[in-house]
């Protein structure tokens, strides 16, 4: 039976994600499925993908054969940014995901594809049937066109997804035929707390940001104390953060200053968060604790990326 959707919402640890690709669809007995994530190189790469990317790691550890589409294409139908500059993005973006975070994905860009007659020809086709033979000189149409074919281009069998507005399946308001199964990975979030599709640059931690930048996102992060309650529709950011962008990238523990006096030292999320609700670490503390992380973190990855 193939697997709805709920199904894939469910999939928040290693060992959901090893059911789940039990079930997904592949093209024979045996055969892995096929799973595909596509960002775009426009805006540079930020730790609130972090989630993403390690539900991509564990969808690899279950056994998929995944693709990262660089949907470098994409960016440039936005306009406004000269190609050399969305290359070098890619650049960055391709070399953070394999040499830094270590993701066993196949690295794709649209490039390397998207301008063949065979896939400009399906293209027209898809545009023509579905919104009409003027509509695709619109770069919205035509991106969102280009989201429902590249999957089927690529022989792909599900599609990671981070954010429901992302699902490849329709152009201009009709639902195309033949999509793949979508996985949804859970939403991700902003430093206030919102989700990441209500960001802006100034509400995204990115790998190239100073420490002057660090320090101002990080003191602006939304994070109530453990016994408030949440702004609805909102995540305390500064958990977010210590869950996705801090406890997977490190070995050692976790030092923060205690409420009482003295430093507890987490070496898991689960702990930190506990003596957060209980009230034994402030917010201030657990802020000031996340910058030392981050800080080193972004520090090791600035030290790896390409030169201009």
């Amino acid at each position: 039976m193939k697997p709805s959707l709920a199904d894939h919402a469910a999939a928040t640890s290693p060992s959901a994600y090893t059911t789940l690709v039990r079930r997904l669809p592949s093209s024979g007995p045996g055969a892995p499925p096929h799973t595909l994530w596509s960002v775009s190189p426009l805006a540079p790469a930020h730790l609130g993908l972090d989630k993403v990317v390690l539900h991509q790691a564990w969808l690899i550890e279950a056994g998929a054969d995944h693709i990262v589409l660089l949907a470098d294409l994409h960016a440039a139908l936005r306009g406004g940014v000269a190609p050399s500059a969305t290359e070098r993005q890619a650049d960055c973006y391709e070399h953070y995901l394999t040499h830094i975070c270590m993701l066993p994905a196949t690295i794709v860009r649209g490039s390397a594809f998207q301008r063949s007659p065979t896939y400009q020809l399906q293209l027209a086709g898809l545009l023509d049937d579905s919104t009409g033979t003027n509509a695709g000189s619109d770069p919205h149409t035509r991106a969102a066109a280009m989201n429902v074919l590249d999957p089927r281009f690529l022989g792909i069998d599900a599609v990671v997804v981070d954010q429901t507005a992302l699902l490849p399946g329709s152009v201009g308001g009709h639902q195309s035929s033949g999509r793949p199964t979508p996985i949804y990975a859970p939403p991700l979030y902003s430093t206030t707390g919102r989700p990441l599709r209500e960001s802006t640059p100034d509400t995204r931690i990115t790998i190239h940001d100073s420490h002057h930048e660090l320090v101002r996102r990080i003191k602006q992060m939304y994070a109530p104390p453990g016994d408030h309650t949440l702004a609805q529709g909102s995540v305390n950011a500064v958990l977010e953060y210590f869950r996705w962008s801090v406890f997977p990238w490190v070995d050692d523990a976790v030092p923060v200053h205690l409420t009482g006096g003295g430093y507890g030292f987490f070496t898991s999320y689960e702990d930190l968060e506990a003596a957060y609700a209980a009230g034994r670490i402030q917010p201030s503390d657990a802020k000031t604790a996340l910058l030392l992380m981050v800080s080193a973190r972004l520090q090791t990855i600035q030290a790896h990326l390409p030169g201009p």
